[in-house]
């Protein structure tokens, strides 16, 4: 006679969940012209930055191209970045009343129009690091009153901004070099200082993705100045006499290169015919920086922003 066994249980399918997503929003922050700062990350306030934010990172980019009878393809003779839109989906309400909803509403339409000039869009990620990118309004706050794009006390939408360069900023950087009365050059060892010039060889090291073009201000006294990229082989020559207390500012940033004195007279025609507003490459960069006529209280000091291709 058989013996009857109770089945054995069969242990029930190991069931393995879906990886959850978490969309780690980044703060963002948009300054306009007269110094007003919107918040899109400020849930108290009742403002929430939506995921789906678009163009935070890489630009588009144009080649220009060479093609040659008989020969496929073509060959690339230059890259050029384009500017970008960045678009932000953003949600805001009011709790109290619908005539506090419209104050804000209204308040962030006067702050994003772009004819008062370019806004600053700052974005903070996770780990802290902060970029900033000139940036206008160009669509998304026409009005849209659908069900489920705004109600009596919020609305939500895509903010859309022009950004006319592709490049996002870091802090800025900013080294100053100057003469010591014992003869030594600081910050960067070592560098040999005369009666007559300041001569040494620095390094500068640009975080950034791209080339940054620095600012430089130059204190008297001084008769003349030579400043070298040695990495690229570009050279600056500016020959004009200050005495203490003047100040010249050559800015070689892209769109704004002039050179001043004193903030106010243009000293472009002393520059040498060989000079070119040269930039930083990314990485390493060695320099000689020569200032004729110094004595210990001439001062080279160097400003930059690295551009990233990403925030």
């Amino acid at each position: 006679m058989p013996i009857l066994v109770p089945a054995a249980a069969v242990p029930p399918p190991v069931v393995v969940p879906w990886p959850t997503r978490v969309n780690e929003m980044p703060q963002v922050w948009f300054t306009d012209p007269a110094g007003l700062t919107t918040k899109f990350n400020d849930w108290a306030n009742g403002w929430v930055l939506q995921p789906g934010a678009k163009g935070l990172d890489m630009p588009g980019y144009d080649f220009s191209q060479d093609q040659s009878p008989g020969i496929d393809g073509y060959a690339i003779r230059q890259v050029r970045a384009q500017g970008k839109e960045i678009a932000l989906p953003v949600a805001f309400w009011a709790d109290d009343s619908r005539t506090a909803y419209l104050a804000r509403r209204r308040g962030l339409i006067r702050s994003l129009n772009p004819k008062r000039g370019e806004g600053t869009l700052t974005v903070t990620q996770s780990d802290g690091a902060a970029r900033t990118i000139g940036a206008r309004y160009s669509a998304g706050l026409e009005g849209d009153e659908s069900l489920d794009a705004a109600g009596a006390r919020w609305c939500m939408g895509v903010l859309t901004f022009a950004c006319p360069s592709p490049f996002w900023l870091g802090p800025e950087v900013t080294t100053e070099w100057r003469a010591a009365v014992s003869g030594t050059f600081f910050p960067v060892l070592p560098l040999v200082v005369g009666n007559s010039q300041v001569l040494g060889s620095v390094t500068v090291d640009n975080d950034g993705d791209d080339d940054a073009f620095p600012v430089w201000t130059i204190t008297g006294p001084a008769t003349a100045v030579s400043l070298t990229n040695v990495t690229t082989g570009d050279v600056l020559v500016l020959a004009h006499t200050i005495t203490v207390g003047d100040t010249i500012v050559i800015d070689t940033r892209e769109r704004q290169q002039t050179a001043l004195l004193n903030g106010a007279t243009n000293l472009w025609g002393d520059l040498s015919d060989a000079s070119t507003m040269w930039a930083l490459e990314p990485g390493i960069n060695d320099l000689t920086l020569t200032v004729s006529g110094s004595t210990s209280n001439t001062r080279v000091r160097m400003t930059y922003q690295p551009r990233y291709l990403a925030a």
